[in-house]
């Protein structure tokens, strides 16, 4: 289950592979955390990880990509910007022939379900944010039936989209508590620098600078850099642009907490009706777990659970084991509930506090800034 790293203990085992932004193994699964680590990871800015728990022996985290390949891909990330910034051009080939194997993956995950774990440290502006919004877009163009050509310049512009940022000043990538007009005329900038970066490549396409470009426009005219409307903006980059905020804001950034899979879901479909495209949309809706399996709950019941397992037809309902009673008291004997039968309780909200402690008003302002970051 997800603990918060201020509250984790020694002794405490890794639940998840906790990579490095260059994809290598921080800790590796199944680790006993030491003060040290548990120190060293809040050095390095991680705030959540996956721990295991004798409780939730039986849980199973079946992610539509391994973490092998999503380490490889990370890693080719990593080596393309540093490249970049060394002032060389990277291998675009080597980037397209990690995507195939990411693709292979995807296309052959037989769920309809689906989520990602995300431990990353909120300084990752770049690399494990490039491979979920990579992983995203691709499995919503293949539920979309995109065809192979289109999934492939969409795996690739997906995974290329923030390659701009290399062209920030180190301040704007600090700590920090805001986002000043200043921040935000140059952060705006980045799409533009994107596509000059992947069209400065050998062999570049066309439609992959395209999505890079338009990543952050949206369909009534208020996004960047260019405020197109509509049919104006590519679909695959109205794909990669749901997939982008999704991804930014259900991650930890220095600036902000973390808001929650149902709580973006909602913000996406909320908005469907001017932001974003309502079918894009709807098909991340259908097909992103609002909770994913390891996320503690807040039921109706008042009681808290831990999601063990998806129901596939209807990823809002899924199998959750109560662990507290709606005094707070943990159960000496946990009971598992399949909110698909039993439909007299249903999940209030994530986390481990009351509806208004989880949602408070002022949070909902903190969205009108996050697209200026992610």
């Amino acid at each position: 289950m997800w603990i918060p790293v201020d509250e984790l203990k020694p002794g405490m085992k890794v639940g998840y592979p906790i990579l490095r932004e260059d994809g290598s193994i921080l800790l590796n699964q199944g680790v006993a955390l030491t003060p040290g680590y548990i120190k060293r990871l809040r050095e390095l800015g991680f705030n959540s990880i996956f721990v295991e728990d004798e409780l939730f022996a039986d849980i199973k985290i079946e992610e539509p990509l391994r973490i092998e390949t999503k380490r490889k891909v990370q890693k080719v990330l990593f080596e393309t910007v540093k490249k970049l910034q060394r002032g060389s051009k990277f291998s675009y080939e080597k980037v397209a022939k990690v995507l195939e194997e990411v693709m292979e993956e995807i296309l052959n995950y037989p769920g309809t379900v689906f989520y990602l774990v995300q431990i990353r440290q909120c300084s990752d502006s770049i690399f494990g944010h490039s491979v979920s919004v990579g992983v995203i877009s691709l499995l919503l163009g293949h539920y979309l039936s995109l065809d192979m050509d289109y999934l492939k310049k969409l795996g690739l512009g997906a995974l290329l989209h923030d390659l701009g940022k290399i062209r920030f000043p180190p301040q704007l990538l600090e700590e920090r508590e805001k986002i000043t007009e200043d921040d935000k005329k140059l952060i705006s900038l980045h799409p533009i620098w994107s596509r000059e970066i992947i069209q400065m490549q050998p062999g570049y396409d066309f439609f992959v600078s395209l999505i890079a470009l338009q990543h952050h426009e949206r369909m009534d005219g208020s996004g960047y850099p260019y405020g197109l409307i509509g049919e104006d903006i590519h679909f695959l980059s109205r794909i990669c642009a749901c997939a982008d905020v999704y991804d930014a804001l259900t991650v930890d950034r220095p600036y902000r907490k973390r808001f929650s899979y149902a709580e973006a879901l909602e913000y996406l479909m909320g908005n469907s009706h001017s932001l974003f495209d309502l079918q894009v949309v709807t098909t991340m809706v259908r097909h992103i777990a609002p909770y994913p399996v390891g996320e503690v709950v807040k039921l109706t019941s008042g009681e808290t659970a831990v999601v063990i397992k998806l129901n596939e037809g209807l990823p809002i309902r899924p199998v959750v084991r109560v662990i507290k009673d709606e005094e707070g008291n943990t159960l000496s004997k946990p009971r598992d509930i399949d909110l698909m039968k039993e439909l007299a309780i249903s999940i209030l909200c994530s986390g481990d506090e009351t509806a208004k402690d989880f949602y408070p008003s002022s949070d909902i302002s903190r969205f009108k800034e996050m697209d200026f970051i992610d």
